[in-house]
């Protein structure tokens, strides 16, 4: 995606002199959400639920990708997977919080072993999707977990036909009352993964969360802006565009919100002293960085750190396994079953001796790395709760709580 002509920072004061349409901005009504029960529909267009908006991988305009971790060249025959020899047992309450940078992300939470996990290990981060009022008994168990809510439904048809200003202070108070009877929510996310794959919707959408961030504030309450999927922005251009945002979530005391995926492990495609990882990204020496995962120290090492806006507090809201076409980077056998399609090639290929456990020992290796960087408050993993069967991390929470209360 080709920027033409447009400066590569973006002013609050430039972005509120476009000239918007102004046409009646619309009612959108909400119905407020306080409890751990399913919520009422809204008005809201609703969002596209779960959405990796991958980077493009193949044809003309195909993303070159940095070296690649190098795993065994050929399966064979997959193996049974093995169950664990002993009924595995929840580890003993931490006295403390676990220094892991590994959160949980629930959507509708009906699983008993979320607030077991919380209770035990005291976790970074917690987030919750439609569900919310759950999160003040998160908070009781919990004090020092960062929790974070998000409401389904964003009006993208706003985008052009509504001034970015007055749709966020539209959106904020459409959503007042959902965050009022909500205290158990310490930041509010806003729109799920939205595409700025056009200058007017760079533009358009860094003024729109610019705003929102503020006015959240006004209104008592902190907002996390960004929330970008995996491999987006595009282009280092486009993240120097939002920047006018990321300085109103710091002077209005938000954070910053990104999702990051990867397959068949979170090391594929991280390497070091590698340029050009997405294009007019500066050299990043002697870091890790991969353009999935780990792209997020491209904002920082390159971005905001250079801009004084180093310690932005940043939150990885949705991380996980995606699963990707047979073929696709770093020997990957292929899943179309997210991480559980890939539990008995990583039996094979001997990063545990089950599949939970595997993907828990790769997940430790990403928090690893997450622990090296201060402004990285945690990393919420996709998902607990009910939906998305494929990515669902019950079979995981419990010796990720052993892995967790180990790092104290």
């Amino acid at each position: 995606m080709i920027l033409a002509a447009m400066a590569l920072v973006l002013s609050i004061s430039v972005l509120s002199r476009v000239a918007w349409p102004s046409p009646q901005i619309p009612v959108v009504t909400t119905t407020p959400l306080a409890t751990g029960e399913s919520p009422s529909t809204t008005a809201l267009t609703p969002a596209s639920g779960f959405t990796i908006y991958l980077p493009v991988l193949g044809g003309e305009d195909a993303t070159t990708l940095p070296a690649e971790l190098t795993l065994a060249p050929t399966l064979g025959q997959l193996p049974t997977l093995a169950p664990f020899p002993t009924p595995l047992q929840w580890p003993e309450p931490l006295p403390g919080q676990t220094a892991s940078k590994l959160g949980i992300h629930i959507t509708n939470n009906n699983d008993p072993y979320v607030m077991e996990f919380i209770r035990r290990v005291h976790p970074r981060t917690v987030k919750a999707v439609e569900s919310l009022g759950w999160l003040s008994e998160v908070k009781s168990a919990s004090p020092n977990t960062v929790t974070i809510g998000r409401i389904y439904g964003q009006e993208e048809t706003w985008v052009g036909t509504v001034e970015p200003v007055a749709a966020a202070n539209a959106y904020v108070l459409n959503n007042l009352q959902t965050y009022q009877l909500n205290p158990g929510a310490d930041y509010w996310e806003g729109w799920n993964e939205y595409v700025i794959n056009t200058p007017e919707r760079v533009s358009w959408f860094t003024q729109f969360e610019a705003t929102r961030a503020c006015t959240m504030q006004a209104q008592g309450f902190r907002a996390i802006v960004g929330n970008f999927g995996v491999g987006w922005p595009l282009t280092f251009q486009d993240m120097e565009s939002f920047l006018p945002a990321l300085e109103a979530a710091q002077r209005c005391g938000g954070i910053f919100g990104l999702h990051e995926y990867n397959s068949p492990t979170f090391q594929c495609g991280v390497d070091r002293n590698v340029a050009g990882i997405i294009p007019g990204a500066p050299f990043i020496s002697d870091v890790s960085v991969g353009y999935r995962t780990l792209r997020y120290r491209l904002w920082y090492e390159g971005l905001l750190k250079p801009r004084g806006l180093g310690d932005l507090p940043l939150a990885l809201t949705e991380i996980g396994i995606s699963g990707e076409p047979p073929g696709s980077p770093c020997n990957d056998p292929g899943s179309s079953g997210a991480w559980k399609g890939y539990q008995a090639w990583w039996v094979q290929q001997g990063f545990g001796p089950n599949g939970p456990q595997a993907y828990v020992n790769l997940l430790a290796w990403y928090d690893s790395e997450l622990r090296k960087d201060p402004y990285v408050i945690g990393a919420t993993i996709f998902t607990a709760g009910s939906g998305w069967d494929d990515f669902n991390i019950h079979d995981i929470l419990i010796p990720l709580a052993h892995y967790e209360a180990g790092l104290q």
